[in-house]
């Protein structure tokens, strides 16, 4: 074992060697600073990362396997021809051309990463299989990172969060004055930001946004600035995929099914794309899992779990005011656990239960209200939101609208970018008779309130950011359900083969899209008032108009119209969904594998 990882080791460095040679040349600097970039700084940093997860997953391979997939591994080195020839052409617009070589490699490349996981997932320890997927995810995240870092500033809410964090590290306050008036944000935002995000309290001016982030991101961003926060954001996301696929497994769903479901969700919309996104979603997600996750013993739940749990609820109204829905509805589970203990308990070990239960999340909680009462001089948490709820409209009472829009909607919807997750509502009902458990009650009454709170908001489309932010930090949910979907298709006896191909055109055409968004981000970002106003798609499928035939975006409605021939395909769309749950609950039921 070690001799193949010896000539392995020794095989990269010579070709990366002479790719460092080949990219070194002074002409392949000419086309300008991005272009030389990605051939001089991005590309060998994920041909080293590349390496090192082609090396992780080789461990786990058969010994007669091994040197085939180590072997494969050197197709992704075929990237540096091309990046080479397309710096030698006077080729436009060079840096797209670039990006879209350097990023299809590294796409390739985990297809590579993810078929080797596939043959060995199933002779794996759970925890092992997760931490594998985590790690082999982690590759493209960071490939992507440096060049959203070059091609796309910082937007909408990004900017504002890391004012906070600069705040944080050079005032050692949440006074934001200074940093907006000296303008230290130009690092990571390249002009003068239009608005402040704050509210002013005699001469200081104290952030809106949620502190959660600020405080989490302070180190990353001290040591690399902006790209340290990013990188939190995909080791954020790396553990996410982990805590995903045990999550599947808890609620025994087979180990293929798990993986697909898994890493088809990492590598799509909205996971992908937050990845490279300064904003709390992605880590309220994880907070949001971890919770689920610690109360799987149901009422025989330890105190430390019953305290993990907590401290994850006191986490998400940290990270954001709209997560204090998933602590509402996880919060009944952690009670429900804490209150009924499997045996009759003594009024010592009841106290004790509720106090595990209780003091994380109240410590986290009154430490919120203290910050908020030094800053705003109201001891409550989120104060910043209730002290601006009277200048903008928050509930709209339109759940007819928000409940199409986050799903269907043209511009702004889940399902016109990844329709994947419409695999999910075959897993509904097989996934209901067989895991009705406290960790299933907990991700699906935390995953409830908050969508009902959500799609009840004026604005459910998070105007200004790529779509789907707010369905982002529920994301867990769905993907358990797209899991047991996937599953289920595997358990079809008639059509089988139809089902497997539709849902392997699904996954294909949502993984184009995803990069489509890494290539060229700019195409994520979308305003509510110019779609109403020039009755365009959005972006998206202005560009996948060009590219595409038909133009998919006529099957989608526009919810941010919401006349009544959007509210008649949308409700279509509704009805679509509900006959795949009806599907998916007329076979036997699927038996998990152990």
């Amino acid at each position: 074992m070690s001799r193949w990882y010896v000539r392995f080791a020794l095989a990269n460095a010579v070709a990366l060697a002479l790719t460092l040679v080949a990219l070194f040349q002074p002409w392949v600097g000419a086309g300008g600073e991005v272009p030389a970039a990605i051939a001089r700084k991005y590309l060998p940093f994920a041909l080293v990362t590349a390496a090192l997860g082609t090396a992780l997953v080789a461990r786990f391979l058969p010994a007669e396997r091994r040197p085939s997939f180590l072997a494969r591994h050197f197709a992704v080195y075929a990237v540096v021809p091309l990046l080479l020839f397309v710096q030698s052409r006077s080729v436009e617009p060079r840096q797209a051309v670039l990006g879209a070589l350097y990023l299809l490699a590294f796409a390739l490349w985990s297809i590579h990463a993810l078929e080797g996981v596939w043959q060995v997932v199933a002779n794996l320890a759970d925890r092992t299989a997760a931490w594998v997927l985590a790690a082999v995810l982690l590759v493209p995240f960071l490939a992507l990172l440096p060049y959203n870092r070059a091609v796309m500033p910082t937007a909408s809410d990004e900017p504002h969060y890391l004012v906070i964090v600069q705040s944080l590290l050079t005032g050692h306050d949440l006074d934001l004055t200074d940093d907006y008036d000296s303008k230290a944000y130009q690092s990571y935002y390249p002009d003068v930001l239009p608005d402040r995000h704050i509210i002013e309290v005699g001469n200081a001016e104290y952030p809106i946004r949620d502190l959660g982030l600020p405080f989490l991101g302070a180190l990353p961003f001290g040591v690399a600035g902006r790209t340290g926060v990013l990188v939190l954001m995909c080791f954020v996301g790396a553990a996410l995929a982990a805590q995903l696929y045990l999550l599947c497994r808890d609620l025994r769903i087979a180990q293929r099914p798990a993986l697909l479901a898994v890493a088809g969700a990492s590598l799509a919309h909205p996971i992908l794309t937050y990845t490279t996104q300064i904003y709390p979603e992605l880590m309220a997600a994880l907070a949001f899992v971890t919770a689920a996750r610690l109360l799987r013993d149901g009422r025989a739940t330890s105190l430390a779990r019953l305290a993990g749990a907590s401290a994850c609820l006191g986490l998400l109204p940290w990270l954001s005011t709209r997560a204090w829905l998933i602590t509402v509805g996880v919060g009944l589970v952690v009670a429900y656990c804490a209150l009924r203990p499997v045996d009759r308990p003594s009024l010592g070990r009841l106290v004790s239960r509720v106090a595990a239960a209780g003091i994380p999340f109240a410590a986290f909680i009154l430490l919120l209200s203290y910050i908020d009462y030094r800053m705003f001089g109201i001891f409550i948490p989120s104060a910043g939101y209730f002290l601006i709820r009277d200048q903008q409209q928050v509930v709209a009472y339109t759940p007819q609208v928000g409940v199409l829009g986050l799903f269907f909607d043209r511009a702004f919807g889940l399902i016109p970018r990844t329709p994947l997750y419409l695999i999910g509502a075959l897993g509904v009902v097989p996934l209901w008779r067989r895991a009705r458990n406290t960790e299933l009650a907990a991700l699906a009454l935390g995953w409830l309130v908050y969508f009902a709170f959500i799609a009840n908001i004026a604005y459910w489309w998070a105007d200004g950011s790529p779509p789907s932010r707010y369905l982002l930090a529920g994301i867990p949910f769905l993907v358990v359900l797209l899991a047991a979907g996937i599953e289920r298709i595997f358990a079809f006896h008639r059509a089988r083969a139809l089902a497997e191909a539709l849902a392997w055109g699904l996954a294909a055409y949502s993984l184009f899209i995803a990069y489509v968004y890494a290539v060229l981000p700019n195409l994520r970002y979308d305003l509510a008032l110019d779609i109403r106003s020039s009755g365009s798609p959005g972006q998206l499928f202005d560009f996948l108009g060009r590219v595409l035939r038909p133009d998919p975006a006529i099957v989608f409605p526009s919810l941010v119209h919401a006349r009544p021939s959007d509210l008649a395909l949308g409700a279509a769309w509704l009805g679509l969904l509900v006959a795949l749950v009806i599907v998916g609950g007329r076979a036997a039921r699927v038996r998990a594998s152990p």
